[in-house]
This record gives C-alpha cells, structure tokens and sequence, in this order.
C-alpha cells in the first residue's frame, strides 16, 4: 500500500491512503463500478492509532464538488478544527490520479444541474 505523507493546516501529521470500500446497499454504485475506493486521511502519533477521516475518490476527483479556491476540511468543530492546505489537496488529487490510472477505475461524474 502506497502513502503520501502530509500535514494538517493545523500541524498534526498525516498518512495519506487508499482502500477499497465495500457496501451491499449501493447497489447503483456496485453495477456502475463508481464509488469504490475511499481516500483515508489518516492521523499518526495521536492517543486514538485508528482516527481518521475517508472521502470516495470520486467526490475528491469530482469537479462539481471542487469548485472552491481552497483545501479541505476534515473536522469543523469549533475545539477540534482540522483541515488541509489547497497544495496538499493537489498532491491528495495527483496521488488518486495515479491510482486511478494505475488500475484502470471509473470514476463517477456529477450531472450538472441546471
């Protein structure tokens, strides 16, 4: 398994993967083959080894949902805000990329409304 390694805005370290999800109740996604991977966004040399926060890489690759000049944000609580710079979401989106191309996944595209 492949990381790319980061930090929060914030200053806390990241280790940054992908994973395969699975869900027996999309089955729209199942049969489109969309939806199938999950970017972790994972916290080291925290009191919790396991906490972390994931997003499908087709929302992060998504143009409809990345619209905005700026990075992301992982938690929006008030005492724990955290978040990611715009440069780390760029190598976060190349890092995807590659994996993407890498084995050959579908990505599903927004519609755009009107």
């Amino acid at each position: 398994m492949k990381f790319l390694k980061a930090k929060t805005c914030e200053g806390k370290n990241l280790e940054i993967s992908i994973k395969k999800e699975t869900h027996q109740d999309m089955t729209d996604w199942n049969k489109d083959g969309t939806h199938q991977y999950c970017v972790l966004f994972k916290f080291v040399n925290v009191p919790n080894p396991n906490y972390q926060h994931s997003y499908y890489i087709d929302t992060i690759m998504d143009p409809y949902w990345n619209r905005g000049p700026g990075g992301l944000c992982l938690n929006g609580s008030k005492y724990e805000y955290e978040s990611v710079s715009k440069e780390t979401m760029d190598k976060v989106r190349v890092f995807i990329q590659e994996f993407v191309d890498e084995n050959k996944i579908k990505l599903h595209r927004e519609e755009k409304k009107l």
